[in-house]
Order: structure tokens, then sequence, then C-alpha cells
């Protein structure tokens, strides 16, 4: 990972995070992961991590104001990645039940957004 990739992926952190330690409370990504990366002294796996750094960063929610909103798609996943581990059901044949749930919940997020937005302009 060269130079230009780590700062980019330090401005994409920044972009939705006040700084990098926020982003690793808001994420659970531990902090001296993120920072030996963005260093380039990690000694594991480089690219693992930097895809797990940016899985963790698309699920994350904006964080001012002007941010764009998380996308439908972002907050189902977030929702069931929680919901699915937290789950005691045995019979796995009723996640449809739950699956349902989930796209209602982030169509409610995403209108709050929506209308957060349309508050923030007026």
């Amino acid at each position: 990972m060269g130079s230009d990739e780590r700062e980019a992926l330090r401005a994409a952190i920044l972009a939705r995070h006040r700084s990098i330690y926020a982003y690793c409370k808001a994420t659970g990504v531990t902090k001296s992961v993120v920072l030996q990366l963005l260093a380039g002294r990690y000694p594991g796996n480089v690219a693992r991590q930097t895809a797990r750094i940016r899985a963790a960063l698309a699920d994350t929610p904006p964080a001012g104001p002007g941010a764009e909103p998380p996308s439908l798609t972002a907050v189902y996943a977030a929702l069931e990645r929680v919901g699915c581990a937290r789950c005691r059901r045995t019979d796995k044949r009723r996640c449809k039940t739950c699956r349902a749930l989930w796209e209602r919940q982030a169509a409610e997020v995403a209108a709050l957004y929506a209308a957060a937005a349309i508050s923030h302009i007026a």
C-alpha cells in the first residue's frame, strides 16, 4: 500500500468522522491497527486490514449535518449484522420475518434522514 493510498484512506475516514479516534470508537476497529496501517508500518496482512477498515467505514453513518446520509442498503446491512449476531433461533427458516422487519426499519431510518435534510434546508 503506497503513501497515496494511505492518504486517501485517511481522507475517507476524516470525511465521515471528526478524527481517527472517533472512527475507531464508532466502528470498533482497533486504534493501533488503523494508526500502524496509515503510517505504513502494519506488520500483518495489509490488504485484509484495509478491506476491513473500508467495510467498517461504509457501515458507519456520516459525521456532520452536511454529509451524505447512509444508503438504504448500508442501514439494512447494519441492522442485519447486529440482529443476526444476537439471534438465538435454531430454525433459520423463519429468517424471512426478520429480513422484512429490517427492510421496514431501514426505510424508516432513510425517511428520518430525508426529513432531517428537508428541515435543515428550510
